[in-house]
C-alpha cells in the first residue's frame, strides 16, 4: 500500500476506537450511578479523557492525507507527530491523575448496590481496552504510524487503570478496597515510563532525528552491494508522519551517461525501499570521481596465470582470470572455471553472470556480442579493447594504462 492508503487505514481504526470509547464510557457512567460506584464513575470520566485523545490521533491523521500545498510542500505528514507528542502528555497527565488516587486512596462507596453488574462492567472494560490497544498497535505498526502507536500504548497503559476499577470494585465487596494503594502507585509509574518515552520519540521525529540506526546499517549495507557505486558519501533518512523522506550521496565512476545514471539512482531507490516501506522520495546525489581500484576480468584458454593465452570470445572462454588493481598496481588474483562455455545457447550471457557475480568491474576483451556489451555496461563494468598483439594476460597487465574503452557491440 501506499502512504495514502497507510493514513486511510490509520483514520478507520482510530474512527473504530473512538466510537468504542464513546460507547464504553457510557457504560460505565451509567452502571456507576445505578450501583452507586463512585470508582466506575470516576473511570468513566477517565475514559472520556481517552475519547479526546483518540479524537485528536484521528484529526492528526486526516490532516496528513490532505495534499501538499503552497507553504507546505513536504506536505502536512508531521501533523501526525504533533497529535503523537499531545497524546503523550495525555499519558502523563493520566499518570499523574492515577498516582493522587493512589495517595489519596481509592474512594468506593461503603454500600455497592448491585455488585455483579458493577464487577461485569468492569471487566468487560478491561477487555475493550485491551483489544483496542492491541487493535491500534497491529495497525500502527502496520502503517508505521507513530500517533496510532502511541494512542495505542495509552489505551494499554488503562488497561492497568481498569484493573484496578476492578479490583478496587471486587475489594469493595469483600471489605478491602484500602490494600490497591501501592499498586495503583506503580502502575503510575509505569505510565510515566511510557508517557516519558512517547513524547521523547515525538520531539526527536519532529526535529529530524533518525533512530533506527540497525535499518540505517542494513540501508548502506544494499547500496555498497549496487553494481556501479564506487562510495556511499552520505545517507540521511528523516521521518514526517508515518512517511519517510531521504537524501543519498554516492561516488560514481566519471563520464557516465544519462541513461546508466538514471538505472543506478533507481537501483540505490529500490534498495532503501527494501528496508523502508513508507519511503515518500529520496533524493540521489551522484558525484562522479576516479576509480582507483579495479577488479579486471579476462578471458583466458588455460589456468597458466600472467602467462595464460587470452580467449578471443566472451562465451566460449574456458576460464575467467580476476585481478586487482591498486592504483595501478597488481594486486591478488585468482582463475575461475567457465561452466558454460560448451552451452550452445546463452553462453554469453553466463559468462557476463559469472563477472558480474564476482564484483568485476572492469574486462579486457579482443571482441564482444551485442547482448553481452549491453549486460556488462548495465551493470557499470568498463569494457577494454585488448590491444593488437596482446596474447597473454601479462601483456595486458604490462599496456594496462594504454586500453581503450568500448563504447559500442563489437559483433
Amino acid at each position: 500500500m501506499n502512504s495514502q492508503d497507510n493514513l486511510k487505514l490509520g483514520v478507520k481504526a482510530s474512527r473504530n476506537s473512538t466510537l468504542a470509547l464513546a460507547l464504553l464510557a457510557f457504560l460505565k457512567g451509567a452502571v456507576g450511578i445505578y450501583s452507586g460506584s463512585m470508582v466506575l464513575l470516576a473511570d468513566a470520566v477517565h475514559t472520556g479523557l481517552d475519547i479526546f485523545a483518540s479524537l485528536a490521533v484521528l484529526i492528526g491523521l486526516k490532516i496528513s492525507l490532505k495534499s501538499s500545498g503552497k507553504h507546505f510542500p513536504y506536505g502536512y505528514y508531521k501533523a501526525e507527530n504533533i497529535v503523537a507528542l499531545f497524546v503523550s502528555l495525555l499519558i502523563l497527565f493520566s499518570g499523574f491523575e492515577l498516582l493522587k488516587e493512589g495517595f489519596t486512596g481509592v474512594s468506593t462507596a461503603s454500600k455497592l448496590e448491585f455488585q455483579g453488574l458493577a464487577l461485569a462492567t468492569a471487566v468487560f472494560s478491561v477487555l475493550v481496552i485491551y483489544g483496542l490497544s492491541v487493535y491500534k498497535r497491529n495497525v500502527g505498526t502496520k502503517i508505521n504510524s507513530q500517533a496510532l502507536i502511541t494512542d495505542a500504548r495509552h489505551s494499554y497503559t488503562d488497561v492497568f487503570s481498569s484493573m484496578v476499577v476492578v479490583v478496587a470494585v471486587l475489594g469493595s465487596i469483600l471489605g478491602f478496597s484500602e490494600l490497591n494503594n501501592l499498586g495503583v502507585i506503580l502502575i503510575s509509574l509505569l505510565i510515566f515510563k511510557m508517557g516519558i518515552e512517547s513524547a521523547r520519540d515525538a520531539v526527536l521525529t519532529l526535529m529530524d532525528a533518525w533512530l533506527d540506526e540497525e535499518k540505517s546499517e542494513r540501508i548502506k549495507k544494499n547500496i555498497y552491494n549496487i553494481p556501479g557505486l564506487i562510495e556511499l558519501e552520505d545517507l540521511k533518512l528523516r521521518k514526517s508522519g508515518l512517511v519517510v523522506f531521504g537524501e543519498a550521496t554516492v561516488e560514481i565512476e566519471g563520464e557516465t551517461d544519462l541513461k546508466r545514471v538514471e538505472l543506478l539512482s533507481e537501483d540505490i531507490k529500490t534498495a532503501v525501499k527494501k528496508e523502508v516501506e513508507n519511503l515518500e522520495h529520496i533524493v540521489v546525489n551522484l558525484k562522479p570521481v576516479r576509480r582507483k581500484n579495479l577488479k579486471l576480468a579476462l578471458p583466458v584458454l588455460d589456468r597458466n596465470g600472467f602467462q595464460a593465452e587470452l580467449s578471443e570470445h566472451i562465451g566460449k572462454s574456458p576460464y575467467f582470470l580476476f585481478v586487482e588493481l591498486e592504483e595501478g598496481r597488481v594486486g591478488d588474483w585468482q582463475i575461475l572455471e567457465n561452466l558454460f562455455s560448451n552451452f550452445e545457447k546463452k553462453r554469453g550471457v553466463k559468462a557476463v553472470d559469472l563477472v558480474i557475480r564476482e564484483k568485476a568491474n572492469a574486462i579486457a576483451v579482443k571482441t564482444v556480442a551485442k547482448v553481452p556489451f549491453y549486460m556488462l555496461r548495465d551493470n557499470f563494468i568498463k569494457i577494454l579493447r585488448i590491444p593488437e598483439g596482446a596474447a597473454t594476460v601479462r601483456d595486458v597487465l604490462d599496456r594496462f594504462q594504454d586500453l581503450e574503452e568500448i563504447t559500442a557491440p563489437m559483433e
